[in-house]
């Protein structure tokens, strides 16, 4: 008796049985310091951008002409971003 062929266009010509992945250990690599800083920097520039975007709506549009005072939320914003960034560089 000649044996089955497995044909690919017959599903069921051949039946294989699944098989579960082999379960690896799980490996805790660190970042690398190079990425970190890159990364770091690429979210710097993006915070830069958004501060410098945010001051030219505030130069030429009216909302430049509100009179109030937003320096104290305009610091905390930006040491708040910087803390975070720094945090997010330095974590293990």
């Amino acid at each position: 008796m000649a044996a089955r062929v497995y044909d690919i266009y017959d599903l069921s010509s051949a039946f294989v049985e699944p098989t579960t992945p082999a379960q690896s250990a799980p490996t805790t690599a660190k970042r690398a310091a190079p990425d970190r800083m890159l990364r770091a920097g690429a979210y710097l520039l993006t915070f830069a951008g958004a501060v410098l975007l945010l001051a030219v709506l505030a130069a030429f549009t009216p909302v430049g002409r509100i009179d109030a005072d937003i320096t104290v939320p305009f610091v905390a914003v930006t040491l708040g971003a910087l803390a975070a960034i720094v945090w997010d560089a330095l974590r293990p």
